[in-house]
Parts: C-alpha cells; sequence; structure tokens
C-alpha cells in the first residue's frame, strides 16, 4: 500500500498546496511506474524523491501561518515587502519570491523554492539592514549580490 495526497502529507493549509501535493504525488508515481515490475521498489524510490519537497512544503506552511499571525503589521515585515518586489521587477531572472514559486511555478520544486527563498530572506535581510525607505536601497550593490548569491532558478 501507499499513500499519496493528503493522506500521506500532513501539511497545515496556509500555504493552500494540498491538491497540488498530491498531484505532483500522481505526476512522480505515474513516471516511476513505467516499466517497472517490483512495486516495493517503485515505493521505496517514490518515498526517497518525494520526501524533500514534502518536508519542505511542510515548513514552508508552517512559516507561512507564523508570517500571517505575527508579522505582517511589523514594520520591518512591510519594508522587506517593497524591495521583494523591486527585485523581482528588476532582476525577474534571478528573484522570484518563495511565494511566486510556490504558488505559480510548478517547474521548481518545493525543496529548491525552500532553499532559494532562504537565500532570498537573507539578502533583504542585508539589505534592509540600515534601510527605512525604499530609496535607500543601494541597488548597485543589490545587483552584485543578486549575481553572486542566485543562479536563475532551474
Amino acid at each position: 500500500m501507499l499513500l499519496i495526497g493528503d493522506a500521506a502529507h500532513g501539511i497545515v493549509p496556509f500555504h493552500g498546496q494540498g491538491m497540488n501535493c498530491a498531484l505532483e504525488d500522481c505526476v512522480v508515481l505515474d513516471e516511476l511506474l513505467v516499466g517497472a515490475h517490483d512495486s516495493t521498489e517503485v515505493f521505496a524510490e517514490f518515498a526517497r524523491v518525494r520526501r524533500p519537497n514534502t518536508d519542505a512544503i511542510l515548513e514552508m506552511a508552517l512559516e507561512n501561518y507564523t508570517e500571517m499571525r505575527d508579522t505582517v503589521r511589523d514594520p520591518t515585515f512591510q519594508l522587506q515587502k517593497a524591495p521583494s518586489l523591486e527585485l523581482e521587477r528588476r532582476f525577474p531572472e534571478r528573484f522570484v519570491p518563495r511565494y511566486s514559486m510556490v504558488m505559480f511555478h510548478h517547474e521548481i520544486g518545493y525543496a529548491d523554492a525552500y532553499a532559494r527563498g532562504r537565500i532570498e530572506q537573507d539578502l533583504l535581510n542585508e539589505l534592509t539592514r540600515d534601510v527605512t525607505r525604499l530609496d535607500d536601497v543601494d541597488w548597485r550593490r543589490t545587483g552584485e549580490m543578486m549575481s553572486e548569491h542566485l543562479a536563475p532558478p532551474a
């Protein structure tokens, strides 16, 4: 027996990815079943392949809940949203906000979105450390940081 979808993934609903995760399970399982003769091996490979992504979406959903609950009114959080949108506008080939990766880019796995999101958050923290408004961001330095730390998403 193999559980997939919501039956297999205990995910809080704060990223709205339960059905998408279930559909990804189906796609991965279908790909593994093509030409397979041993379901035990397929199921083991399925668990190995899906685990990094399901762990990542679980963590991101929990973080999103905490963010919605605790930080949306925080001035630092609000200050970082404006540069995030501007980075996406100025560097679309490199900066894709984590929320956008999860919601709108099926080609980017949850584990990759989670890892890139951490790097992007570190960059936003650095960019807004001594900044009180968007006009104070050093965009030249930002471009250098983008090139150094963020490759275009796969």
